[in-house]
């Protein structure tokens, strides 16, 4: 299996000149031409052509790439994030990985570890979740100039290796058994407009993701919005706590804690805005997952807050959409039973000193990239939405790690506190000094160390900021 590997995508005079263009640092390299640079957007695709240069120098050409931005939001950043399309079906992720046209490349411009996505995918997995999307790390290049380091990963669609559930076919029949396969997601920013949306009753808003729009048929639509009601119906019945007829018919409970406990560990505060689920043909229970999209995650999150020792369901961005549903099962003691017993079962086995390990692994293998990116797009200005800022990437990392560990104690003893029949307290956010950098000096919300000088980025301790002394941990 191929290690590494680098993207070329080239523009219409060929491959002239590919080999020279090389490797940026230890990392693959991704170096884009695109063919009409103007046309690039988030809507549709724009043409291209790609080829793969690994670190022995083997090159693969793929014909016909096309990219697009993805993400309004985070494609209006200066460090843009992309959709591959490739034209024929390939493993970019090497043997061991999905063999498939649609990929992603992750910016994470506000996540300065580079590394929240590939952690919360490696926690889902530690947690059991079957699927959670792999990646590889690479320097991107669009155009002749170099864009920094760039998450390849899955895109979350229905195959081996992904999502691994029957498809439905692109051609549907009297004969056809339209009870599965069925990738779904709850989804904020769905258009209702669409026809592949469906509100349930109590207001989920729902986006059928496979099958795919343009193949999709009403009596599949009509099917899986019915079957997604049957649950809801059942799970706030009088009845739903009946082991036999109540919403545990219609749900894989064992998915759902690996999902939760995931969103919980990473403490991403928009886990239940953006949820991704399935349903297996014949199967009448739907299953939680696969995680996606933790740039938020770690503590960090300005609009949201410090909050460390805040549960996401009690606490996350907003209460409804999947809350609808979280808030009803959270109140199932059987719930927090479960959640308690694969969480023991992961301390027992080490996740804190595996999460640990995985970050410095992954730091680095990122050490020469992360440089160069930085040196692009400087490590301590705010861009997005980033709660801490750091003078190095090591602190940034020794934040990551401190953190989730700091997170895993306190949910030892906030599951625990749940299965008895306790409750957690809401605790709000923790004052914060953010963007101090950007404050005009003397204003009250400038910070300053005990010693009465200004600080710009100011890492853990004790300062003064708007009267007050302000601890940052």
């Amino acid at each position: 299996m191929k290690t590494f590997f680098s993207l070329v995508l080239l523009g219409l005079a060929g491959a002239t000149g590919v080999a020279a263009q090389g490797l940026v640092s230890d990392l693959p390299a991704v170096h884009i031409t695109l063919d009409d640079p103007a046309a690039i957007n988030t809507e549709s695709y724009t043409t291209s052509q790609m080829t793969i240069i690994d670190a022995d120098g083997t090159q693969t050409v793929y014909a016909d790439t096309r990219l697009r931005g993805r993400g309004s939001a985070k494609f209006a950043l200066p460090k843009k994030p992309y959709k591959l399309k490739l034209s024929s079906k390939a493993r970019l992720l090497g043997a061991d990985g999905a063999n498939a046209k649609k990929w992603n490349l992750m910016a994470q411009a506000g996540d300065k570890t580079l590394l929240r996505n590939a952690v919360a995918s490696y926690i889902a997995l530690q947690a059991g979740q079957p699927f959670a999307p792999g990646w590889r790390f690479v320097d991107l290049t669009i155009n002749g100039e170099q864009q920094g380091t760039y998450q390849l990963t899955d895109q979350v669609d229905i195959r081996k290796k992904r999502v691994n559930i029957t498809e439905q076919p692109e051609t549907v029949d009297a004969t056809t058994d339209i009870s599965g396969g069925y990738l779904l997601e709850i989804d904020e920013d769905a258009d209702d407009a669409e026809g592949t949306v469906f509100t349930t009753s109590r207001g989920v808003k729902v986006t059928v993701k496979s099958p795919d729009e343009d193949y999709i048929i009403a009596a599949q639509k009509d099917y899986i919005a019915a079957h997604v009601q049957k649950f809801e119906d059942a799970l706030f019945a009088d009845n739903w706590l009946d082991p036999k007829d109540g919403y545990r018919k219609y749900l894989d409970l064992e998915s759902l804690v690996q999902w939760y406990i995931t969103a919980e560990y990473t403490a991403e505060p928009n886990s239940f805005r953006s949820v991704y689920f399935y349903k297996e043909m014949t199967d009448d229970r739907l299953t939680f997952g696969p995680v996606w999209d933790f740039d938020f995650a770690f503590d960090n999150s300005e609009r949201f807050g410090s909050r460390p020792r805040a549960l996401v369901a009690q606490e996350g961005r907003g209460q409804q959409w999947c809350y609808t549903w979280i808030n009803r099962l959270r109140q199932d003691p059987g719930f927090h039973q479960a959640v308690n017993e694969a969480w023991q079962r992961l301390t027992a086995n080490g996740i804190v000193g595996k999460v640990n390990s995985f970050i410095d692994a992954q730091a680095a293998g990122l050490e020469k990239s992360q440089a160069l990116n930085f040196s692009i797009w400087p490590i301590a200005e705010k861009v997005h939405d980033e709660m801490h800022l750091f003078a190095t990437y090591g602190e940034g990392i020794d934040f990551l790690k401190q953190t989730q560990a700091a997170r895993a104690d306190f949910l030892t003893e906030a599951f625990a506190t749940l299965a008895a029949g306790g409750t957690v307290p809401i605790v709000g956010p923790q004052d914060s000094i953010n963007e101090i950098d950007a404050d005009e000096p003397g204003s009250s919300a400038s910070a300053y160390d005990l010693q009465g000088r200004r600080v710009v980025n100011p890492g853990r301790g004790l300062y003064v900021k708007g009267g007050k002394l302000i601890l940052v941990r």
